[in-house]
């Protein structure tokens, strides 16, 4: 028997929210609590994160992510942390950020799992300009540890 849709993937979205999700590994040449220490604050990834920038209306423009007010929870210390996506009116329908750390030789494996809730469908350049801001992150954060 075969099937007589489509992969679910190629279908086209109608109303209501669409997922968008990614992970993408770094590797810091730092414990994981020093790390964590870097990551535990959401507000202060303006100083660090490229293209990172706090909006004067409380909300926080992360390189390809829709704006949002974020908030940091499921805080496991030197573990890692989860960053909320608020879906407030001009925000991301909601969502997370998470942050998980490995300890791993001489270092921290650094995990970011990104996982949204989106008005449309983005398409896989859209999502490449989100994991690309995820991953220049990763390289300031490496960059600022090592």
């Amino acid at each position: 028997m075969e099937a007589q849709a489509g992969p679910v993937i190629g279908r086209k979205h109608l109303g209501g929210t669409a997922a968008v999700r990614s992970l993408d590994h770094g590797f810091v040449r730092a414990k994981p609590q020093r790390v964590f220490e870097v990551l535990r604050d959401p507000a202060g990834y303006p100083a660090w994160w490229p293209g990172a920038r706090a909006l004067d209306d409380g909300r926080l423009a992360l390189p390809g992510i829709p704006r949002a007010r974020v908030t940091a929870g499921g805080v496991r210390p030197g573990t890692g942390l989860s960053v909320r996506f608020g879906g407030g009116r001009g925000d991301a329908s909601g969502g997370h950020l998470e942050w998980y750390l490995e300890a791993f030789e001489e270092g921290t494996v650094v995990s970011c799992i990104v996982d949204l809730r989106v008005p449309r469908e983005w398409s896989e350049r859209r999502v490449l300009r989100m994991r690309s801001g995820i991953r220049s992150a990763m390289v300031a954060l490496k960059g600022m540890l090592e």
